[in-house]
């Protein structure tokens, strides 16, 4: 088993505090520091197109929602966990890299719909298929079955941190 810098803090708290259970920080402080792995590793891919993992993401809604490739900015914001004033401005940037198109709604013409470029499908459509494939070579050490359990335990603990206000208490429960 490697050695590493969660390790330290772990052996550092056992040593100045061992009437404490770090062991939460050996899972905590390991998500963390892979957040920051992978977002440093999505910047570097997606630095080359002019992109950034927000942005990104804006086209991986638009495309996977299929054919015409569309959505109101609000259901946008709400499928990339954004503010709407957040989506507005990602899709500015995306508008102006001529990978998204502003359209009006057919239903209600006041309304202006995100749509997909064709520059933007085809674009996304590279860029997933690559993205896809460094994901996978990353998770060539699970076996067989494990990458579904592994996922199940990862929803599992993000279930649980939803089911908790900030102050760790249980949600809908009076104090």
């Amino acid at each position: 088993m490697t050695y590493d810098r969660v390790d330290s803090i772990l052996e550092q708290w056992a040593s100045e505090r061992p009437d404490l259970d770090a062991s939460p920080i050996g899972i905590f402080g390991r998500i963390s520091r892979i957040d920051r792995l992978f977002e440093q590793s999505m910047a570097e891919f997606l630095r080359p197109f002019g992109l950034t993992l927000g942005l990104f993401d804006v086209l991986a809604a638009l495309r996977r929602i299929g054919e015409p490739f569309q959505a109101m900015p609000s259901d946008l914001a709400a499928m990339t966990m954004l503010t709407s004033g957040g989506m507005t401005g990602r899709l500015d940037q995306l508008e102006k890299l001529d990978l998204v198109l502003r359209v009006p709604d057919p239903d209600d013409r006041r309304v202006m719909m995100a749509q997909l470029s064709p520059k933007g499908r085809d674009l996304i459509d590279r860029l997933m298929g690559e993205h896809l494939e460094r994901e996978r070579a990353r998770l060539v050490w699970l076996q067989a079955g494990e990458p579904e359990e592994f996922a199940s335990y990862l929803r599992k603990l993000e279930s649980s941190l939803r089911s908790f206000d900030g102050q760790g208490r249980a949600k809908g429960l009076d104090a």
